[in-house]
């Protein structure tokens, strides 16, 4: 309300600052409370998401064993299938748009699916290129892998892809950008994301101001230049962990790509990975397909792990049980 000359009380014009500013405030909490979810505040002190499932990796009390995060790989479609793996108790379930059968619409399905179950939803990404980047956040992911990542300088941009652009008062400086490898670029994301808040339980307003800080970033270390790179890549700013895909780390090193588990010169190469990772003070993951393979690399250090995969599962399940009854085909 507004006095006029004539002392007359009158109503506010509609763009005045007042109303601009209540309809900016109703926009940044728009009804997440119809998804029957709890909206979140944004406490800068609070983990989430897989940031809170692998701090307990770190600061393992003495006499008890580290436990891991494990989690499955999705690379066929179907929501239902989503529900079915992200309720078996998993820690995350990866959405592979790399590799996968997945397109653009399936990934927001399966991601929402996974998400509702309680089951943190990652997506790998078929490269890092800003509109790819966004796309998959825009879905509510709580992570990114990005693969065949190679140098700093390529983990630094892929980074500054997945932030909003910092505040003014932390914006980092040309200096501050050339002064380190490793420090980070201001984040270039589109603040459009108004689907993603409901899988973090937020409002639009503390999504948008927590989302730098929640998103869990992880890059592949799958190619010889990227595990000579590999040290430099840890430090990079914003990069949470190096996860080995030994598969094409074995190709790229001229190597049979199946045949990793029996290269001496591959199980180096991850053992490189894992140090370099522990050392930046970053987490390690491993690709891994058997129970037999998630022990040994838990065992030996390494703070994430997949197990198997849907396409997996049903080819080893077919499998067996083919041969099971093989006398009578």
């Amino acid at each position: 309300m507004v006095i006029s000359e004539t002392g007359t009380a009158v109503a506010d014009p509609p763009h005045s600052a007042e109303v601009q500013k209540k309809d900016a405030c109703l926009y940044l909490q728009m009804s997440y409370t119809n998804h029957a979810v709890d909206v979140r505040p944004a406490d800068a002190n609070v983990l989430f998401g897989l940031h809170k499932l692998l701090a307990r990796t770190r600061d393992v009390p003495e006499g008890r064993k580290k436990k891991p995060v494990v989690g499955s790989w999705m690379q066929l479609p179907g929501a239902n299938l989503a529900r079915m793996i992200a309720s078996m108790g998993y820690d995350f379930v990866l959405v592979d748009a790399e590799h996968g059968d997945i397109d653009d619409g399936e990934m927001h399905r399966l991601v929402a699916a996974i998400g509702n179950q309680g089951c943190s939803p990652i997506v790998r990404i078929p490269a890092p290129e800003n509109f790819i980047v966004k796309r998959a956040l825009d879905t509510g992911a709580h992570g990114l892998l990005c693969p065949m990542m190679s140098t700093a300088e390529e983990a630094r941009r892929f980074v500054s892809y997945c932030r909003f652009p910092f505040p003014r008062a932390s914006r980092p400086s040309p200096e501050s950008i050339m002064a380190s490898p490793y420090s980070p670029l201001n984040g270039v994301r589109g603040a459009g994301s108004s689907i993603a808040p409901a899988l973090f339980k937020q409002s639009m307003g503390d999504y948008l101001a927590t989302a730098n800080k929640n998103i869990f970033l992880a890059v592949q270390i799958e190619t010889e230049e990227g595990l000579e790179n590999c040290e430099e890549i840890a430090k990079v700013d914003g990069i949470d962990m190096l996860f080995v895909g030994p598969n094409d780390l074995c190709s790229s090193m001229g190597l049979p790509p199946l045949n990793h588990p029996n290269e001496p010169e591959v199980q180096a190469a991850i053992a490189r990975v894992l140090k370099a990772a522990h050392d930046a003070g970053k987490y390690a993951g491993m690709f891994c397909v058997t129970p037999e393979q998630v022990l040994q690399r838990a065992e030996q250090g390494f703070d994430f792990m997949n197990l198997g995969a849907d396409t997996v599962a049903i080819g080893g399940w077919n499998g067996q049980a083919l041969s099971a009854i093989k006398e009578i085909r």
